[in-house]
């Protein structure tokens, strides 16, 4: 399955990929773990040392709990080493953003040994529920990572007010947000990726959007954030081993994501 990516030239190592759904029968990334074992290698070839492993946890959908995923994270490690595949797996879980997200943070697995949560921005979401959301998060003493902003809507148009069906999103948090309200007064206005840039928050773009995988929308949008430095570091969002050889070698040789890569390496 990987024969095609042993012919690729590396023109960067020692890289962090920040989000991968690498973890077998966790989310919807592999399901076995000879596929996870193909990607590890994948990835390793690609010039990958160290990989962020972000499952989703996602209510209704992907429920598995952290001490799941840090025993198939452990499992999965013990055969990359038996296997010498030197990749060093660390934990973490992509969140999505919604009403549930809070109580999720009770028992929290952030990036490694980080304060990072790694959130997924969905686009129907209202910004003022974003925000403070976000800031909640802040106040509990983490750093929310925004997971590809480029793909979410709230970062390429002006954020609009809520629907009135998620109306009862925002009424969750009644009675219990007028610190928010008081310390956020300047900033509630303001557009979402300024105002979350404002409070701390940090951003994970993804490698495939520079190059089109997500169509020329995303791929415009991911190029205009990256020239604002709105991005911290960067991530495959890597599911499964079918066609890396393709991805990955698209980008290294697109000279933009090169350039991301090798803020990757740096561990900006």
């Amino acid at each position: 399955m990987m024969t095609d990516i042993q012919n690729l030239k590396l023109k960067t190592q020692n890289l962090t990929d920040w989000h991968c759904h690498i973890l077998p029968g966790i989310d919807d990334g592999p399901a076995t773990m000879d596929e996870s074992i193909a990607m590890a290698r994948g990835l390793r070839l690609a010039g990958y040392t160290t990989v962020y492993c972000t499952p989703h946890l996602v209510r209704g959908s992907y429920e598995v709990d952290n001490a799941m995923v840090l025993a198939t994270l452990a499992a999965l490690q013990a055969e990359l080493v038996q296997q010498q595949i030197g990749l060093r797996l660390l934990p973490g879980r992509e969140y999505y953003l919604d009403e549930y997200l809070i109580e999720y943070l009770k028992d929290p697995l952030p990036l490694g040994d980080t304060k990072y949560i790694m959130i997924e921005i969905p686009n129907h979401m209202p910004v003022a529920f974003i925000k403070e959301t976000c800031y909640r998060i802040k106040c509990a003493g983490f750093v929310p990572m925004i997971a590809h902003p480029e793909r979410c809507m709230h970062f390429a148009v002006q954020s609009q007010k809520p629907a009135g069906n998620l109306n009862r999103i925002l009424g969750l948090f009644n009675g219990s947000n007028s610190k928010f309200k008081t310390e956020n007064s300047k900033l509630e206005e303001a557009s979402l990726s300024y105002y979350l840039k404002e409070i701390g928050c940090r951003f994970q773009g993804n490698l495939g959007s520079f190059v089109g995988r997500y169509g020329q929308t995303v791929r415009t949008n991911a190029e205009r954030l990256r020239e604002t430095g709105l991005y911290a570091c960067f991530g495959t969002d890597y599911h499964s081993a079918s066609g890396c050889s393709q991805k990955f070698s698209i980008q290294h040789e697109y000279s933009p994501v090169s350039g991301c890569l090798q803020s990757a390496a740096r561990g900006r």
